[in-house]
């Protein structure tokens, strides 16, 4: 996951359609009898909202940078899920129902990242993906009605609210199993982020098919720096060799496609080029 600055709403969001969307299942949940499940919603599926989330995601899952429009269509998930919060692996009513067509609470999601499905994780399988999880610290400030939100210590991570650098790091250039693994990062008195953890396990970020498919592009990207950081260390040697410098232009920018805002995995991209900056540009 990476950070990305907050686009504009749709306009179905804010049309009459969904304002009385929303005064259905408000009206629907004054009366609630504490069993029976709302379903009538449309407004956030809309085309709009669909083409807003693309643009801004760049055809990629907020949760794993995957790049799903090739391949697979995407959900419109529910950061806070809009029917019912599995608590202590129960599912439970009603939900944040308000935020069903709120605009910070839409997220697009590829498949295995929003759905329960079997995964195959480091040294276990087990059935794994989002659904309707949203982990907080305490349950007994988890929200039941408009505007209690704000009380709830949230552990899954918000690319527009969060800083997921900050939390997630990602393993490379260990040449083992573990290489594309990532991990919650430590603070300066060595604890997890608890974000990073929940995040990692909700979203299932660990799947094998996901990490082999960070392990390649962490290869490559790895191959392209090592091959720049020669060239750098030759330019050294041979100051006026053009031909070098040519060579050293291109490399920076074929590094630069890894590091795009298309391009998948740009979280754990970004870390790896920043690891090697100071090697390939030096301070004078």
């Amino acid at each position: 996951m990476r950070r990305v600055p907050r686009p504009p709403a749709p306009p179905t969001l804010s049309s009459a359609k969904a304002e009385r969307e929303r005064a259905a299942a408000a009206a629907f949940y004054a009366t609630w009898d504490g069993t029976a499940k709302y379903g009538k919603y449309s407004v956030y599926k809309a085309p709009d909202v669909k083409e807003a989330l693309e643009r801004a995601f760049s055809n990629k899952c907020a949760y794993c940078e995957s790049t799903y429009g090739a391949t697979q269509p995407f959900a419109v998930e529910h950061y806070r899920p809009k029917g019912e919060v599995t608590i202590n692996g129960v599912r439970t009513p009603p939900g944040y129902y308000w935020l069903a067509s709120d605009w910070d609470n839409l997220l697009p999601s590829c498949t295995d990242c929003n759905s329960p499905r079997a995964q195959e994780l480091p040294g276990i399988k087990e059935t794994a993906g989002k659904a309707n999880a949203f982990p907080i610290g305490s349950e007994s400030r988890r929200a039941s009605r408009p505007g209690q939100e704000g009380r709830e210590d949230r552990l899954l991570l918000h690319p527009y609210l969060d800083h997921p650098e900050k939390h997630l790091e990602f393993v490379w250039q260990t040449t083992g199993i573990d290489e594309g693994w990532v991990r919650a990062s430590r603070n300066d008195s060595g604890r997890e982020s608890r974000k990073g953890q929940a995040t990692i396990k909700v979203c299932a970020l660990q799947r094998r098919g996901l990490v082999e498919a960070r392990r390649r592009v962490v290869r490559q990207l790895v191959g392209h720096l090592e091959s720049l950081a020669a060239l750098k260390a030759a330019i050294g040697r041979h100051p006026q060799d053009r031909g070098l410098r040519e060579q050293f232009e291109r490399g920076v920018a074929d590094v630069a496609t890894f590091v795009a805002e298309d391009a998948p995995y740009t979280a754990m991209t970004r870390q790896v080029v920043a690891a090697y900056y100071d090697r390939l540009f030096p301070p004078d």
